[in-house]
């Protein structure tokens, strides 16, 4: 008992500072995302084994380049595809069972282009062009805390076929299945009372939310088994750190991006 309060308690706010930071100004949230993306990035790299200032500077930079508007379409594009490109490989290594083979690029490639480029997306979610619009950041975080919570509810209480269980054996298709019907309702909701898709594209987001934020966790799961350990850090007490917290965002967050670009 006196786990599950303290796993609420330090979840609590993460996710309050996380939702107080959108919605209370563009400085605030950068700074915020900064910050937990920068911890994620440390426990990340002691996952693979690799110390490098690089990628931390690669992150300040495109964090100020988010919030002032620094950098170009050209640049952006070229930031996004990478991500997406580099996802698409993770999804294909996560399913050949095979172990990534680390080496200095590839580690440096992995940091930037995995986390730190994901973590921009996260920034420029909540911008339309230049205009800040944080509900559109608040929505990507809530339908992924919607689709984790119901998804390990629905899982815990029935879940009997196993999704990948050489990776993460605790996930099954039933915690998977409700944790998309919860998806699909919360915005099917939330985009009846704001308005924020046009020609019902919510329902393209709804329902790649929960495939998405499952993948990530996966790919997690993945580098931590190749590092054998349980959870990524211990600074967020009763859920492990950051990178564990920030996982499904950092996946997502690119695509969701993209699907942005095409409102």
């Amino acid at each position: 008992m006196k786990d599950i309060k303290i796993r609420a308690i330090s979840g609590s706010l993460y996710s309050a500072s996380l939702i107080g930071a959108i919605f209370f100004s563009p400085y605030a949230l950068t700074a915020i995302i900064f910050i937990f993306s920068g911890l994620a990035l440390w426990e990340f790299q002691r996952l693979i084994q690799f110390k490098s200032i690089i990628p931390f500077f690669a992150l300040a930079l495109s964090m100020g380049g988010a919030l002032f508007g620094l950098i170009t379409n050209q640049t952006e594009d070229i930031m996004l595809y990478t991500a997406l490109i580099l996802n698409t490989v993770l999804i294909i290594v996560l399913f050949s069972s095979k172990k990534i083979n680390y080496s200095y690029p590839i580690k440096l490639i992995l940091s930037i282009g995995y986390l730190v480029f994901s973590s921009y997306f996260i920034c420029r979610s909540a911008y339309e062009e230049l205009i800040y619009s944080p509900w559109l950041l608040a929505l990507l975080y809530l339908s992924i805390w919607a689709n984790n919570s119901f998804a390990y509810l629905f899982g815990s209480k029935f879940g009997k076929h196993k999704l990948l269980p050489s990776i993460s054996p605790k996930k099954s298709w039933e915690g998977f299945s409700g944790g998309m019907i919860a998806t699909v309702l919360f915005i099917y909701f939330i985009e009846k009372k704001l308005n924020l898709f046009e020609n019902e594209l919510w329902i393209v987001f709804a329902i790649i939310v929960p495939m998405l934020a499952t993948l990530g966790d996966f790919i997690q799961s993945y580098f931590k088994r190749i590092a054998k350990v349980k959870d990524s850090g211990s600074l967020i007490p009763g859920h492990g750190g950051f990178y564990d917290r920030m996982d499904s965002v950092i996946f997502v967050a690119p695509y969701y991006y993209l699907l942005l670009k095409f409102i």
